[in-house]
C-alpha cells in the first residue's frame, strides 16, 4: 500500500468514526460552560463572549454527535472496546452531560435565540434526556468494571469521577427547572435529591480510591495528566448546587424546609465547598506543573478537561462570590475566568491542529 493510500484511509469518514473518542464531548462541556462562567461578570464583554460561546457550543454538539452517534449502530465492536477500557469508557457520560449544560445555558440566557418559554420548555428535555443518559451510561460503565478481571492501580485516574459523580450535575438544573414548572415538581426535584445523594457519596468512594493511587503508585502517563483538574468539578458543583437550594426554597415551599434556617447553613456550605475547589485547583497547576518540568506534557484530547472543571470553579466562585461579598473571592473569580478563557483558547487551537493533522483520530487503545 502507497503512502498516499495510507494517508486516504486515515482520513476516511470511516476511519475517523471507527477510531472516534467518547472523550469528544469533553470539548462540548468545556465550551457551553464559558456562558454560565462569564455571567456573573458585569464587563461590557459578556453578552458577546456568551452568545459566542453558546452558539459555538450548539455547534460543537452537532458535529460531534454524528461520528459519535454512528459509531454505534456501523462499529459496535470499537464501542465495546472503548467500554471495556478501564480509562475511556468513563468519557461515554460526557455526552448527556453536555445536554444538561447547554440546558443550564438555556437558562441563564432564555431569550438569546428563543422566547423565554421556548427555552425553558427545551431545557426541560433536554435536562430530562440528559439525566436518564447520565443514569444509563453510569450503570453500563460501572457493570464492566465490575465485572472488569484487569484493572489494576495504574488506571486510576480523575477520568473515572465522570459515570458516578456525573449525577451531581443533574441537581444543578433540576433545582432551577423545579423553580419554573412547579407543577413538575416530583420529577425535578425529586430526581435532583436522589441525584445529588448518589453523586455526593460516588464522589467520596471514587474519590478516596483515585487518591490512594497518587499516593501509593506512579503519576499516570503524560497524556493524562490534565485529569487532575478534574478533582475541581465536584465540589465546585456541590456549592452551585446547595446556592440553587436557596434560591428554590426561598420561592417555594418543599419538605417542611424552612429557608431562614436553611440559607445561612447554605452559604456555609457554598463557601466550604468553594475552598475545597480552589485548593485543588493550586494543587492541579502544580500537579500539571510537575509533569512539565520532570516529565512531558503532550497534547491530548484530554486536555479538555482543564475547561470545564476551571468553568465549574468559575461558577463556583460567583456563587461564593455572591453569598459573601467579599472582594477577595471576587478577584479569584476574575483570575478564573481569565485561566479558563486563555486555556480554552490553547486548547481549542491545539485541538484544531490535531484535527487538520489527523493525528487527533489515531486509535489510543
Amino acid at each position: 500500500m502507497t503512502k498516499a493510500k495510507r494517508d486516504k484511509t486515515a482520513f476516511s469518514f470511516n476511519e475517523i468514526t471507527r477510531n472516534f473518542s467518547p472523550a469528544w464531548f469533553a470539548a462540548v462541556m468545556g465550551t457551553a460552560v464559558v456562558p454560565l462562567a462569564v455571567s456573573f461578570s458585569s464587563q461590557a464583554y459578556k453578552p458577546v463572549v456568551a452568545t459566542l460561546f453558546f452558539i459555538l457550543s450548539a455547534i460543537l454538539f452537532v458535529l460531534i454527535l454524528v461520528p459519535w452517534t454512528l459509531k454505534f449502530f456501523r462499529f459496535p465492536e470499537s464501542i465495546k472496546k472503548d467500554l471495556n477500557h478501564p480509562i475511556a469508557g468513563s468519557f461515554f457520560p460526557t455526552m448527556p452531560i453536555s445536554l444538561i449544560i447547554i440546558s443550564l445555558d438555556l437558562m441563564k440566557y432564555p431569550e438569546l435565540f428563543f422566547t423565554r418559554d421556548t427555552s425553558f420548555q427545551i431545557a426541560f428535555y433536554l435536562w430530562l434526556i440528559g439525566s436518564i443518559g447520565i443514569y444509563m451510561m453510569g450503570f453500563i460503565i460501572l457493570i464492566h468494571i465490575f465485572r472488569h478481571k484487569e484493572i489494576t492501580l495504574s488506571h486510576a485516574n480523575f477520568g473515572w469521577y465522570i459515570p458516578p459523580v456525573s449525577k451531581l450535575i443533574i441537581p444543578v438544573a433540576g433545582f432551577e427547572l423545579a423553580g419554573i414548572f412547579p407543577q413538575s415538581m416530583e420529577l425535578t426535584f425529586g430526581l435532583s435529591m436522589i441525584s445529588l445523594g448518589v453523586g455526593f457519596f460516588l464522589f467520596l468512594f471514587v474519590g478516596a480510591i483515585v487518591y490512594h493511587r497518587y499516593i501509593y503508585h506512579e503519576l499516570p502517563m503524560s497524556r493524562f495528566a490534565a485529569t487532575f483538574f478534574i478533582g475541581i468539578a465536584p465540589t465546585a458543583i456541590i456549592a452551585v448546587i446547595f446556592f440553587k437550594m436557596i434560591n428554590l426554597f426561598g420561592q417555594v415551599q418543599i419538605l417542611g424546609v424552612d429557608p431562614h434556617v436553611f440559607i445561612p447553613i447554605a452559604k456555609l456550605a457554598i463557601m466550604a465547598s468553594w475552598g475545597f475547589s480552589i485548593w485543588w485547583f493550586f494543587m492541579s497547576l502544580i500537579v500539571v506543573g510537575y509533569y512539565m518540568r520532570k516529565m512531558e506534557l503532550p497534547y491530548a484530547l484530554s486536555w479538555w478537561a482543564f475547561t470545564f472543571p476551571t468553568g465549574a470553579l468559575c461558577i463556583a466562585s460567583g456563587v461564593a462570590w455572591k453569598v459573601s461579598n467579599f472582594t477577595s473571592v471576587s478577584f479569584v473569580y476574575d483570575f478564573g475566568v481569565f485561566f479558563l478563557l486563555a486555556v480554552w483558547l490553547l486548547v481549542f487551537v491545539r485541538t484544531l491542529r490535531g484535527v487538520v493533522s489527523g493525528e487527533i483520530f489515531v486509535p489510543t487503545h
